[in-house]
């Protein structure tokens, strides 16, 4: 995905994203350098997409968490994704 837009839904990154927020999303980054934490990133599990940011990296396993840690569908609920799950980084909120 060179460029795309995302409707955020839920409020798992609040505050850094409100529900219905927009987000441009690309993968260009990832292609000069791999994603790294504090990464806020759009990636693929259970056929959907999600935005979480990169919590903790251990080999090729990425830990995703939601910044609304009380509430927030993350890796501690359905573990780690793998790096060709990760679509994307969240460039800018439109």
């Amino acid at each position: 995905m060179l460029l795309s837009r995302f409707k955020i839904m839920g409020h798992s990154m609040s505050p850094t994203l409100s529900e219905e927020d927009s987000v441009l999303v690309s993968s260009i980054p990832f292609l000069f350098a791999k994603p790294k934490i504090g990464d806020v990133v759009v990636f693929e599990k259970y056929n959907r997409m999600y935005v979480k940011r990169i919590d903790k990296i251990e080999k090729d396993k990425y830990f995703l968490a939601g910044d609304n840690k009380k509430d927030s569908f993350d890796s501690r609920r359905f573990g780690s994704v793998l790096r060709n799950q990760i679509k994307g980084k969240v460039l800018f909120r439109v």
